[in-house]
């Protein structure tokens, strides 16, 4: 079993939008999805469907001045370097209309956004990088090629992870309204989602932003 450690919080809220109607259920297939992989054509229908149509109001309710500071805090504390990463190979998966990729893109050689919902992508921020528009479940993508995979508020195939990552590459998991997001699952269950799917340790340096939580985690 690998270890957590953990870094003292900082001062920092998220001033987005409150829970809606829709929360228990995206808790459900977060669940789901994590324990053993439940992913089907049903659930995909529902998550594009639901984010689809949150889309055209997601940056207004969403895109504030301290909305990356989680993300940013993760990458600077969590040991994911800024300057020490040229060449490397980025994805945020989940990336909605890329409000936090718009800010990381410059941190890194090679930096794509990814979203299940093309209604999200189409409503895409200026200055985004570029967008795919694919199931996170199977991502096409080569064995070993990501050197980090930035998870925000998004679900954890965990085989899928531990497939794409590289052997020394880091997952940068957060999660802005930290237990009350919907799409939320603790660092001790990625972790244990991971060791499941994988056989193998990780360990993970964790940390919070005002309400906001999050995790780099990487093989042992």
């Amino acid at each position: 079993m690998g270890t957590i450690t953990h870094l003292p919080g900082i001062a920092g809220a998220d001033e987005g939008t409150r829970g809606t109607v829709v929360n228990h259920r995206m808790r459900q297939i977060t669940e789901l999805v994590a324990a053993d992989g439940t992913w089907d054509e049903g659930l995909v229908g529902e998550v594009r469907g639901l984010f689809d149509s949150l889309a055209p109001d997601w940056t207004a309710t969403r895109d504030h001045p301290t909305r990356n500071a989680p993300v940013l805090d993760a990458l600077d504390r969590g040991g994911v370097e800024r300057g020490a990463l040229a060449g490397w190979t980025v994805l945020e998966l989940g990336a909605g209309t890329c409000i936090s990729a718009r800010d990381l893109v410059g941190r890194f050689d090679t930096f794509v956004a990814a979203d299940l919902s093309w209604g999200m992508l189409s409503h895409a921020v200026d200055g985004s990088p570029p967008l795919v528009c694919t199931d996170g479940s199977s991502l096409p993508l080569a064995d070993g090629v990501l050197d980090v995979l930035v998870l925000q508020n998004m679900f954890l195939f965990a085989a899928e992870v531990d497939r794409c990552l590289a052997l020394d590459g880091a997952l940068v998991w957060v999660n802005s309204r930290g237990p009350e997001t919907p799409i939320h699952l603790s660092t001790g269950a990625v972790v244990d989602a991971l060791e499941l799917a994988t056989d193998t340790d990780w360990d993970a340096v964790d940390s919070t932003v005002g309400e906001a939580t999050w995790a780099v985690v990487r093989r042992a």
